[in-house]
């Protein structure tokens, strides 16, 4: 029965409001429990149908809402719809770059404006993006710029309807972003960087996008800040560093780029012509050279005065303004004599204070004390031997040698051995280097003269200086050769020491000969026992006489006689060693063809103690060594006899033990015999 009402109430249909009630309260009594809710449960579903009710009429009226709009869309079609979904985005809150407009688009930030378009083409909707200068170092006067890295889907340019720029343009501090198909995602990416910034520094730039097709979208106030670090461009740094200078006489020499000695007569001087002209270069951080700021000159010790102008009119504009000038960077620098002498030393300084450079010119007066010193002590009759014989130096009053001298004065003691009675040698010029005068003798005949050099024109001259004599030999040549003499310049060396070899040529009397080439030796020249170290040793084995393995032709000039020299490295190990060698055709027949020898040793700095107790060690060890080799003999004797020892008790026991065998077997017979008397006794 409970069966089947169950089954009847599942099958009730309710037609009609009239019904619920009825419909509610069928209940069977067993169930209850089960389906009959709480008063407090009811309430609560009770207020949420009420409230789901309330929704449910929101809904319908703001369905109906859009629906009106649509359709007054519909009826109404607008020019231009505002741009959905604007958003700016960076790809580093942080840049750098280089001052001048460079930057590198490795570091630079890039921002990407984008948008959902939904204006029909081709009037679509537009979006923009502006760069702002939030904060910048001091003295700075340009504005960041936006240059256009790609797009998609849209164009960009630099007002709201503007023409499409190019990738890569530089728009500016605005940049306008139009999309070019309806109802797509479009954007753009832009490199952000100060516009050739010429102070370094951070750089605060906010940008903002915004809606640009006049809707009613509010701006984006909040956009994306980058800080743009700017550093120096080495490459256009007016900061100088370094410089190059170059001090010259005349504007020509400047052409040269080679430094001068430059000496100037001390006479006070307030205009052209300078006696020195100083060309600086100076160059920034990367060794670029830069006219961005000027330089200091300053004399810092000696006499002068500095002036300034343009190189082109140096000499037609320059004048003397005082003994430290700031110089423009286009300038060169000129330098004055102020009647004062001594060497001058300018010093070049950049704006910073940094020296750049150091020059120098040496200011003179008259010459009033001269030194002469003799550089070929034997000349020849022949003129080129004579050459550059003398070497002259003058000096004004302040101890400043003088280098305006032209013409010089020769006188001799002996005029038929020199040449020389107050004769002009007008050839005479200043060598810079050496800071003096060559002069040149002219030899007549062998013998010997006191010359005396000057800048007097005669005995009875009240002007110029002479200074001290000097003695000049005249010697004589190839047909005066009588031997040769043959010299080390020590008696023993350093294993690997440096050596020199001195080969002289000699007349009869034994004076060295004139300059000239001599054959002092048979074929072979001279003959080393052994070979030298290295490989840097002079070859000995010419039969002339050599300086330094060239041969000393006649008049070599400077400082060249007769006399050679050759180096070699002895030996890297120890000993005595000789020398050889046979002479040449010699004035005197007895001296020619004749074989000598020249010994040197080569020893260590300690003078052979070292080897000596090294010596002794190894006889220390040789003897201790026949004393191990004695021990060992007599242990191998003792042990020969102990093993003879061992083999007689051998020998010996074997003996004893046969003849005990031997007894043995006598007692045995013995007493079998015994036994058998026995037997027979009591039988």
């Amino acid at each position: 029965m409970k069966d089947h009402l169950n089954r009847f109430l599942r099958r009730v249909r309710i037609h009609g409001g009239e019904f619920d009630t009825s419909a509610r309260a069928m209940y069977r009594a067993e169930h209850r429990d089960v389906f009959q809710a709480e008063s407090r449960i009811d309430r609560e579903s009770t207020i949420e149908r009420k409230q789901m009710s309330t929704k449910t009429t929101f809904k319908r009226i703001a369905l109906v809402t859009v629906a009106a709009m649509g359709l007054s869309f519909v009826a109404v079609a607008p020019s231009s719809a505002d741009p959905s979904a604007i958003t700016l985005t960076a790809s580093s809150t942080t840049g750098t770059q280089l001052t001048a407009g460079t930057f590198d688009t490795a570091t630079a930030a890039t921002v990407t404006l984008s948008f959902l378009n939904g204006g029909p083409v081709p009037v679509s909707d537009t979006a923009s993006v502006t760069a702002f200068l939030i904060s910048a170092p001091a003295g700075n006067t340009v504005l960041p710029t936006l240059q256009l890295v790609e797009t998609s889907s849209a164009t960009a340019s630099v007002t709201v309807a503007g023409t499409a720029e190019p990738i890569g343009k530089e728009l500016g501090q605005v940049a306008f972003l139009t999309g070019t198909a309806a109802t797509s995602f479009v954007s753009a990416k832009f490199r952000v960087y100060m516009n050739q910034p010429t102070k370094v520094g951070a750089y605060v730039v906010k940008l903002i996008p915004a809606n640009a097709g006049g809707g009613g979208l509010a701006a984006d106030t909040t956009g994306v800040t980058i800080t743009i670090t700017v550093t120096q461009n080495a490459a256009t740094d007016f900061v100088a560093t370094t410089a190059t200078s170059l001090i010259f006489a005349t504007v020509a020499d400047s052409l040269t780029a080679v430094d001068k000695v430059i000496t100037a007569v001390k006479t006070a001087q307030t205009a052209i012509p300078a006696a020195a002209i100083i060309k600086v270069t100076q160059k920034n951080a990367a060794g670029v050279t830069t006219v961005g700021e000027s330089f200091t000159a300053t004399i810092i010790s000696g006499p002068g005065i500095l002036g300034q102008g343009l190189l082109t009119n140096v000499m037609g504009t320059a004048s003397a303004s005082g003994r430290s000038l700031s110089v423009n960077a286009a300038n060169v620098l000129t330098v004055f004599g102020d009647g004062s002498s001594g060497v001058s030393k300018i010093q070049i300084s950049s704006k910073a204070g940094v020296i750049l450079a150091t020059e120098e010119i040496t200011f003179f007066g008259d010459a009033t004390a001269g030194t002469t010193t003799v550089v070929n002590a034997v000349i020849g009759t022949a003129a080129a031997t004579g050459t550059d014989a003398l070497f002259v130096v003058l000096k004004d009053a302040a101890g400043t040698n003088v280098s305006n001298v032209t013409t010089m004065y020769v006188t001799s003691s002996a005029p038929t051995v020199i040449l020389g009675a107050y004769t002009p040698q007008t050839t005479v010029v200043y060598d810079a280097t050496d800071k003096g005068y060559y002069v040149t003798l002219t030899g007549l005949k062998a013998g010997t003269a006191n010359i005396t050099v000057g800048t007097k024109a005669s005995a009875a001259a009240t002007t110029g200086i002479e200074a001290a004599a000097v003695s000049v030999r005249v010697g004589g040549g190839a047909t005066a050769l009588d031997d040769v003499k043959v010299a080390f310049d020590k008696t023993s060396y350093l294993p690997g020491e440096l050596a020199i070899i001195t080969v002289t040529p000699v007349d009869v009397a034994g004076l060295v000969l004139a300059p000239d080439t001599y054959t002092v030796f048979a074929t072979g020249g001279i003959v080393a026992p052994v070979a030298f170290a290295g490989s840097a040793s002079n070859t000995i084995t010419g039969t002339t006489a050599q300086d330094g393995g060239v041969v000393a032709p006649a008049g070599a000039g400077t400082g060249a006689d007769s006399v050679a020299t050759y180096k070699v490295y002895m030996p890297s190990y120890q000993g005595t060693f000789v020398f050889k060698y046979t002479t040449g055709t010699m004035a005197t027949p007895a001296k020619s063809a004749v074989a000598r020898t020249i010994s040197v040793s080569v020893g260590s700095s300690d003078g052979g103690a070292a080897a000596a107790a090294a010596e002794e060690a190894t006889a220390a060890a040789n003897d201790a060594t026949d004393a191990a080799l004695s021990a060992a003999e007599a242990a191998e004797a003792a042990t020969a006899i102990a093993q003879e020892a061992v083999d007689a008790v051998a020998e010996l026991s074997a003996s004893v033990t046969k003849l005990i065998s031997a007894l043995r077997a006598q007692i045995t017979t013995l007493t079998n015999l015994v036994v058998k008397i026995q037997k027979k006794v009591k039988a």
